[in-house]
Order: structure tokens, then C-alpha cells, then sequence
């Protein structure tokens, strides 16, 4: 039998609908955890600052797993640059450090870079040559978002991870799948912000597990201690 046109697109839509729902119902476990909420920040309020915080937040934002807001952030990326200029020596430095760290302080990720020009041609009483400063200013902004930029995609990738096997070993501890739920939690290193958190999860697991266990089961368990 034919279909009629307005058929077809019923059949038409619907299968898009039910595309949507297979891809929905098998989307990856990353989508159970929420993207890392980060706020970069100039550390001193200059525009050579806000200039690498705009192109550091430019390379993040293609990140689906980072969040870039000033509200509510999980870590701030904080970026400083120190300007020294000598008008007797023709002395060009600039230092410049990004630092991301939690809200409670705990510093993930630091990296620095210091940029030194010197004006040969200066006399007393002139200015410093501005081309010379210019350069350096832009070394420096450049250098910075290049070296910031991989660690903290790096370290989003580490924090996403522990955010899911935290999720997961949640949900298998909720199945009472409690030697699994361990499992995935005991690679977790103490470099990660959680790991406190972790350490507890995985007492509490451990802790249901020994509940759970039948007393033929824990005799066995004491024994082999």
C-alpha cells in the first residue's frame, strides 16, 4: 500500500523522534557529571591580565566539559602579571603567572613565565622604546595562555573522570555491588580536590559490604586476616 504524503512524514518524524530516545537512553556515563564550573579571573584587574583570561576562556569554551561562569565556580583561574620597568637601566621584565585552584584553596595547577627585553638605545631622560615594551607585553600574554591552557584542560579531564567513578561507585553501592563500587574508586590518587571525599565513599562502601556479609561469609573474612 502507498503511502500518502502526510503519512510519510508522520513516519518521518516519528522515527526522528525514536533516533532521539536510542541516543538518549545510551548517551556515555559523562553526561551523569556535571561539567566543571570555572571562573578566570585577572589577579590584579589589568588589561594585560583580562587580555589572557579572554583567550584562555576563548580555547576553553569549545570544552563540553567545562562550564565557564563567575558564579557559583568550582575553580577560579587566576592570572597575574607583574610589570618591571626601569627608565635608568632600559630594563624591560614582565612576570607572568596563572594559577587554578578550588574554591577552598587547593591549588591545582600553576604556571609562570617572565619575559626580559632591554633598550640599548636608551638615553637619559627618554622614554623606554614602546615597541620593545609592546613586544614583550605580548610575549608574555601569549606565552601564558599557551602554557596555562593544557594543564587545566588536563585537569579537567582527571576531575571529570573522579566525578564519574565517584557517581558510579555511588549507584553500584545503591545494588549493593560493593567490590565493584571499590574498585573503581582505589586508583583515585591524592592529587585530586576529592580525595577526602573518595577516601570516605570507599569507607562507606566497605563498611556495607561487612554489614552485608552473611557471619559464615565473615568468619571467612577473619580468618584469612
Amino acid at each position: 500500500m502507498a503511502f500518502t504524503w502526510s503519512e510519510a512524514r508522520r513516519v518521518f518524524f516519528w522515527c526522528i523522534g525514536l533516533c532521539f530516545v536510542v541516543l538518549t537512553c545510551v548517551r556515555p556515563a559523562s553526561a551523569d557529571a556535571p561539567p566543571v564550573r570555572i571562573a578566570v579571573v585577572p589577579g590584579g584587574g589589568s588589561g594585560q591580565e583580562q587580555e589572557v583570561c579572554d583567550r584562555i576562556n576563548g580555547q576553553l569554551q569549545s570544552n563540553q566539559d567545562v562550564a565557564l561562569s563567575p558564579t557559583n565556580p568550582d575553580w577560579y583561574v587566576v592570572c597575574n602579571i607583574k610589570e618591571m620597568l626601569d627608565q635608568n637601566s632600559g630594563q624591560i621584565r614582565y612576570n607572568g603567572t596563572v594559577t587554578t585552584k578550588t574554591t577552598a584553596g587547593h591549588i591545582i595547577s600553576t604556571v609562570s613565565l617572565q619575559k626580559y627585553n632591554q633598550d640599548f638605545s636608551l638615553t637619559p631622560g627618554t622614554q623606554l622604546n614602546k615597541k620593545l615594551v609592546d613586544n614583550a607585553v605580548q610575549d608574555v600574554i601569549s606565552g601564558l595562555t599557551e602554557r596555562a591552557v593544557g594543564p587545566i584542560q588536563q585537569a579537567v579531564e582527571v576531575e571529570m573522570e573522579t566525578r564519574e567513578r565517584m557517581i558510579k561507585a555511588t549507584r553500584l553501592g545503591s545494588e549493593r555491588k560493593f567490590d565493584e563500587a571499590i574498585a573503581l574508586l582505589r586508583p583515585i590518587t591524592p592529587e585530586t580536590p576529592h580525595f577526602s571525599a573518595v577516601q570516605a565513599l570507599k569507607k562507606k562502601l566497605e563498611s556495607q559490604r561487612n554489614a552485608s556479609l552473611s557471619p559464615a561469609a565473615k568468619a571467612r573474612k577473619g580468618a584469612s586476616h
